[in-house]
């Protein structure tokens, strides 16, 4: 007889599933529109106020580098905090109240970022809110997560935390759209900074506003009893005995402890991968915005059936295989992601900047130029040539621009002249993307790009786009079932402190990966950084093979049959 499926369920069990995959949904517009926006709109904000950089306690800060501040405290906060609180959440029926106080921080606080513009210090505010908002995603994260042992079966997992995260990147997705479609309206009118703002703030509303659906309709999980109950002291105090029994039971939860292993590298491989893929996308390919705007959108979307696609596959051929599946096609992701490689302009229209003959007066005009916030000026052997479109450029003043292109340093622009005496010209800057061969693995593009950028026609933006869909494909897979994986080999009577831990374990792995990719792009070059993150991606899959799924839930159902219910 086989074992039910979702929809075999009571109707009002499959009521508390869609609701808690709701908050998936509420909370996955933080993690789509806030994160592609407020970190462009505090930039500006902080370069606005304080120019490119500011000593503050005798430290440098960027704009960037603050940002990354704010992202450590509010994740530190969260990663020491949580293990506590769960310890405490499985003995007291509070696992509710603290996804509601997590919700009402992080809604509130993105809500009240509309108001930095009329803040003394705008980037200030920002950076304040942001900070108190990301302790409420990620706080929350950990809470909502602890709720899948008990939302459903255990042979029902898989399936369960599929949804979850396919009805987030639907949400997410969703979201983004319009908020993409509002800031690119508004862009280059006197309206964007307010288009930026409100952007930002509807995601508190969009938050909080479906998250009541989960928070009315998801039961609070059962809970342990303790003789005498629980006092703020007491509670403190018992959670931090029960913290150093867990670790002494370690050995207990070998494969527990195994598996956490696993989890810290290949998710902080995964995790490090979608942090730097932007930057890598602007600063190695050369990806224009609106590509990497349609990418993440696309992700979003191809998640979806991504995700689902990957719960039948765990149904079928088991959980744990599922998820290598995953992994490998992560694997061959961010391998390929190193081979992407921009096609050598040849055609006048593949280039930067083109410069066009006019027959009239016997000039040139600047027909076609990359959208710059500030024109590009050319300095060469003193020569100067400003090149942004529709600047008129003489003849003689004309002859050496091609030379001073390839001979300036770090000018990442190509340049194609037609008509006139100088038709047919063209030049790449030293730092053009296109040009590889100093690197130690630019190999592997050169030999990709012949091998099928080039014979297909494929523009760079075009094979990023084609690692978006896949990418799209398994990061829901990947992520969910890893979630179901650890809900299965931990005690569902003590699902808050144990998802407490994973919820550490996934903030302690944002730090071990973006350290690597800093070395290894300061010792050699990003697509050897993107290489090494791609080495943890396979140390974590190759640890699962140690992860026994069924001897890990033999001891947590041991363990739930030995503590004392609700």
């Amino acid at each position: 007889m086989s074992l039910p499926s979702i929809g075999d369920l009571p109707a009002a069990q499959r009521r508390i599933i869609r609701a808690w995959c709701m908050y998936d949904w509420a909370n996955s517009a933080f993690a789509t529109s806030v994160a592609a926006i407020l970190p462009v709109y505090f930039v500006h904000l902080f370069k606005d106020s304080l120019g490119e950089s500011e000593v503050i306690l005798g430290i440098t800060f960027t704009g960037s580098s603050m940002w990354s501040l704010g992202v450590a405290i509010s994740t530190a906060i969260v990663a020491f905090s949580s293990p506590v609180i769960g310890v405490i959440a499985d003995r007291a029926p509070i696992r509710k109240g603290l996804l509601w106080a997590y919700t009402s921080i992080g809604s509130v606080f993105t809500l009240l970022a509309f108001f930095s513009a009329f803040a003394p210090e705008p980037w200030l505010w920002l950076f304040v809110v942001y900070t108190f908002a990301n302790i409420g995603f990620a706080g929350g994260l950990v809470f909502y997560n602890s709720f899948l042992p008990h939302v459903g079966p255990r042979h029902l997992l898989d399936d369960i935390s599929s949804r979850g995260y396919a009805f987030g990147y639907a949400g997410g997705g969703l979201i983004l759209v319009a908020h993409l479609a509002l800031i690119l309206a508004a862009d280059g009118t006197d309206y964007e900074d307010l288009a930026a703002r409100i952007a930002i703030a509807s995601v508190g509303v969009w938050w909080f506003g479906w998250a009541i659906w989960t928070l009315r309709v998801v039961p609070e999980p059962p809970v342990r009893r303790i003789a005498g109950g629980l006092t703020a002291t007491s509670a403190v105090s018992t959670a931090f005995r029960e913290l150093r029994q867990t670790f002494r039971e370690l050995r207990r939860f070998r494969v527990v402890l195994i598996y956490l292993a696993a989890f810290l590298l290949f998710n902080d491989g995964v995790q490090t991968v979608l942090a730097i893929a932007g930057a890598y996308a602007a600063d190695t390919l050369g990806i224009a915005l609106a590509f990497n705007m349609a990418t993440i959108a696309i992700i979003q979307f191809v998640a979806v059936p991504g995700a689902l696609a990957f719960g039948r596959l765990a149904d079928r051929i088991a959980t744990k295989r599922a998820l290598v599946v995953a992994l490998l096609g992560w694997i061959v992701i961010v391998l390929f992601g190193v081979a992407l490689a921009p096609l050598t302009p040849t055609a006048h229209e593949d280039h930067d900047f083109q410069l066009g003959y006019r027959q009239a007066s016997g000039d040139y005009v600047v027909e076609a130029a990359p959208d710059l916030d500030e024109p590009f000026v050319l300095t060469w052997q003193g020569e100067y040539w400003t090149l942004e479109e529709g600047a008129v450029l003489g003849a003689g003043a004309l002859a050496n621009l091609s030379e001073a292109i390839r001979d300036s340093e770090d000018v990442e622009y190509s340049l194609s002249i037609r008509g006139g005496g100088m038709d047919g010209e063209s030049a790449l800057g030293p730092a053009h993307p296109s040009l590889l061969g100093d690197g130690p693995l630019d190999w592997w593009p050169s030999f990709v790009r012949g091998l099928l950028w080039e014979p297909l026609g494929l523009a760079v933006g075009y094979q990023w786009l084609l690692i978006g869909v896949s990418v799209g494909l398994v990061i829901g897979g990947s992520q969910a079932l890893a979630r179901s994986l650890y809900a299965q080999i931990t005690p569902e009577r003590r699902s808050g402190e144990f998802f407490a831990f994973f919820g550490f374990m996934s903030r302690a792995s944002s730090v071990f990966g973006p350290t690597i990719y800093i070395v290894a792009t300061a010792v050699f070059d990003t697509r050897v950084a993107v290489a090494a993150i791609l080495l943890i991606i396979v140390a974590g899959t190759i640890a699962l093979r140690w992860v026994d799924v069924a001897e890990g839930a033999r001891v947590a159902a041991e363990e739930d049959a030995r503590t004392p219910g609700a």
